[in-house]
């Protein structure tokens, strides 16, 4: 199947086009063309009208949405959250586990390994696991489940081996029992290490970082930052985060868990290639406010914002990738093409699949959104098959 969309500004990594056109042949882009051809032929041919062209959005950190969570560790739960986010620009992601029980993680990857198996042109594409817990601190622990989190041990290793083909990047708390003795296991068996959940010092970071650990999960959240010791500071993850170059910095950019000015900063720091957002989004994604209920705790939903049942934590986030896309240019003003790189092209860096996603490039998946003067998602293309339309 050959489809061509022409009339369209594109967001290329680097260059903006004013008015070009790409080629899709399958499930690939085969070409970009600097100006339409009239005389191009093709089994699709769709007139752009002027909108721009961005790489799909790709969610590493995702735990639900529309009424549907990863932790129910069902095909269904995991069909239904990929379902939902077909109408946010999202073409790719890694459904994200909490800190639950073993058992339920164990089923959750089975679940995970199954829908995997359904991707297919046309559907959100489902990448594998992010296991966000449960080897994480408990004085961290966020909303994360307290009575789930452990430290990583060799059974635990075991365990994680028989899912490498699922688990694609794991949130790890480094000093936690040394857990970060075992980066190196987890490196071998080709997982991403993050930190997150973590009251690690600036050292214990970059101990980490030697061994392994590759960014930091949820940056300002949940996580250590400088401390007094009297009568020193001592740094802790977020300037980690922030200072080391190796590390990228993970940002949930739904205007409530980071302050605009803190992600000014951050993108000041990190520059245009090692800084990203997820959405960190829970089942209630898309719902009124309300009570829910996941990994055996009650949330609220009020305002646009979930909190703990004590209303004293922000418990992630409602709010998908599409919407953060705007608020970043809109409200943050992070240029134009460095917040394509945030959403897109830096998650695949990150994830290690920058060769066929990430980007708008030859040889690389038609995942494409198209959007209109207000950085609204009007239509997606996962894999070079429109899945969906609003217009």
């Amino acid at each position: 199947m050959i489809t061509y969309i022409k009339n369209i500004q594109i967001a290329l990594e680097n260059e903006l086009i004013d008015n070009g056109a790409i080629l899709f042949s399958g499930e690939g882009i085969a070409d970009i063309h600097f100006a339409p051809k009239d005389n191009q032929k093709a089994d699709i041919i769709v007139d752009g009208k002027g909108r721009l062209a961005v790489p799909g959005y790709i969610d590493s950190h995702c735990h639900g949405g529309g009424g549907f969570d990863c932790n129910d560790s069902t095909l269904e739960a995991i069909e239904g959250v990929t379902e939902f986010y077909r109408s946010h620009g999202m073409t790719s992601y890694y459904p994200s586990l909490a800190a639950d029980e073993m058992g339920r993680l164990i089923a959750g990857f089975d679940a995970i390994r199954a829908a995997m198996s359904t991707n297919k042109s046309g559907k959100v594409e489902v990448l594998g696991t992010h296991l966000e817990g449960p080897f994480l601190n408990k004085i961290y622990k966020g909303s994360q489940a307290e009575e789930n989190i452990i430290p990583i041990t060799e059974e635990h290793i075991k365990t994680l081996e028989k899912y490498k083909d699922v688990i694609k990047r794991i949130t790890i708390a480094p000093e936690v029992d040394r857990n970060v003795d075992l980066f190196p296991n987890l490196v071998e068996m080709g997982m991403v290490i993050t930190g997150g959940h973590t009251n690690a010092t600036y050292n214990e970071a970059m101990e980490a970082t030697v061994k392994g650990m590759r960014g930091v999960t949820h940056l300002h959240n949940a996580m250590s930052q400088l401390k007094k010791a009297v009568p020193f500071s001592v740094p802790g993850m977020v300037e980690a985060g922030l200072n080391i170059d190796d590390l990228y910095a993970e940002i949930i950019a739904d205007g409530n868990h980071v302050p605009d000015q803190l992600i000014q900063i951050a993108y000041r720091c990190k520059g245009t290639d090692k800084i990203f957002i997820c959405s960190d989004a829970n089942r209630a994604t898309g719902a009124a406010d309300g009570i829910i209920h996941t990994c055996g705790q009650i949330f609220l939903i009020e305002n646009g914002v979930a909190l703990n049942s004590e209303r004293t934590s922000l418990a992630s986030s409602i709010t998908p990738i599409n919407e953060m896309v705007r608020k970043l240019i809109l409200n943050v003003k992070i240029p134009l093409l460095d917040v394509f790189k945030m959403a897109a092209t830096n998650v695949a860096k990150l994830m290690r699949i920058d060769s066929r996603k990430g980007s708008i490039a030859i040889g690389k998946d038609a995942d494409i959104n198209l959007l209109d003067s207000d950085y609204k998602v009007v239509r997606t293309f996962c894999k070079g098959v429109q899945s969906f339309e609003r217009e």
